[in-house]
């Protein structure tokens, strides 16, 4: 039989230290989710997100905006220092108390009784006399003139007057594509190193173009999202996209650039791809 040496019985006690400590922290972390439940304040720790404690405790990471509107001391949502407080559900609004009005009863209407009609003898007239009343009352012969009448032509229709109209295209509105779309770049990284960005911020872009790119140039940040399938056939129809925001070209280094996100639909992310800038408003003339 084997015995046991002193370097046996060290590396026995570290594996079971580790192992008790493992189960430790796996305990303690249960004990912290269950004890910061939806509906309680949470109380922010060193290198928490909004992203984070969505995701821990209402079990979706893209609910973080709701977070950022339920609590509005938050100015700005990617700064959050150890210490804030945090409300993790909404505001629930007071319910509103239906008014009991009483029962209009009835009125009376009270009833103008009339007076009975007498009833009167009506008297014939004779006839001699309906006769000689006739006479004098035909009127004398008018001699008929012919009269000219002109033809009255409708008034002749004016054209239809031009009006431009525009149409202002939905900026966060997505679309269906029944092709895998890349883009012409893609967004690299932020200049402040964030996770998310958002209108403001400086971002470093790379193309996949062999067109120019220039100073000033805009373009539109996309983002893919999931597969679009027939409800029936259950066959593939596409692929569905969101426009999360447009930015602007500023500088170039090379074969990279920097640019500045100009507008922001929804939090954008390092990864998500850029295409040719969508104008806001479309111009058409109508006819009415």
């Amino acid at each position: 039989m084997r015995k046991w040496g002193p370097i046996h019985l060290i590396t026995a006690l570290v594996v079971s230290f580790c192992f008790v400590l493992s189960l430790w922290a796996e305990e303690k972390k249960e004990k912290e989710v269950e004890e910061t439940r939806p509906g309680d304040v949470y109380t922010v720790k060193p290198g928490d997100t909004l992203w984070d404690i969505s995701s821990k405790y209402l079990k979706d990471p893209y609910l973080w905006p709701k977070l950022w509107q339920q609590n509005p001391y938050i100015t700005n949502p990617h700064w959050i220092y150890p210490g804030n407080e945090i409300r993790l559900s909404p505001f629930e609004e007071p319910r509103k108390v239906e008014e009991i009005r009483p029962r209009e009863e009835p009125k009376e209407v009270a009833v103008e009784q009339r007076p009975k009609e007498e009833k009167i003898e009506e008297r014939e007239p004779k006839p001699e006399a309906v006769e000689a009343e006739a006479k004098k009352t035909e009127p004398a012969p008018v001699e008929k003139r012919a009269e000219v009448v002109a033809e009255a032509r409708p008034p002749e229709p004016k054209p239809p007057e031009k009006r431009r109209e525009f149409f202002r295209e939905t900026g966060s509105a997505g679309f269906l594509s029944g092709t895998d779309l890349h883009g012409i770049g893609v967004i690299l990284d932020s200049k402040e190193g964030k996770n998310m960005m958002s209108a403001g911020d400086i971002v470093y872009l790379a193309f996949k173009t062999s067109k120019q790119v220039l100073i000033g140039d805009k373009y539109t940040i996309f983002r893919a999202m999931d597969e679009v399938r027939h409800p029936v056939t259950n066959k593939k129809i596409g692929m569905r996209y969101n426009i999360v925001g447009n930015l602007q070209v500023i500088d170039q280094y090379s074969n990279f650039f920097t640019a500045k996100i100009i507008e922001s639909f929804d939090a954008i992310f390092k990864g998500d791809r850029i295409q040719p800038y969508m104008k806001e408003k479309t111009e058409v003339e109508s006819k009415q």
